[in-house]
């Protein structure tokens, strides 16, 4: 049976994904990297809300909300490891698996265009005569 205290777990979770989802996205757009991570929206949301109602629930604080901070402090602790091995490699140095930002991708993109278009310009003339190809064939 679903009580209502459950919702509020099931909205600190979607909470959690959707900012974790709209960090993501600005990372591909390259408007924060995988390091920021004081800029993320997701750091906060999970360790704010689930923080805070796990030390409610731990030291017995506002004890009127109890059923709700300890839905949620559950969920905040079942997801701790995840969150410190994501926190792990946002500060790792290594450079494996780092995202690119949009803008060097759109820079690679335009030089790649601007090549393509040098090697068609600066091409061989298309203009090409066969008159060799035809004296050199034997009818029979």
């Amino acid at each position: 049976m679903i009580r209502i205290q459950d919702f509020g777990e099931i909205a600190y979770g979607g909470a959690v994904t959707v900012t974790e989802w709209w960090d993501n996205k600005r990372i591909e757009e390259g408007k924060i990297t995988t390091k920021d991570v004081f800029k993320k929206a997701s750091f906060y949301t999970y360790l704010g809300v689930g923080l805070a109602a796990t030390l409610m629930s731990v030291f017995g604080w506002m004890r009127r909300f109890e059923p709700w901070t300890e839905k949620i402090s559950t969920g905040f602790l079942y997801d701790l490891p995840r969150f410190a091995y994501n926190l792990s490699k946002s500060f790792a140095t290594s450079s494996r698996g780092r995202t690119e930002s949009a803008a060097v991708k759109e820079a690679q993109r335009i030089l790649g265009q601007r090549q393509t278009q040098r090697q068609i310009t600066q091409g061989q003339a298309t203009q090409r005569s066969y008159q060799p190809e035809f004296n050199k064939t034997v009818a029979w």
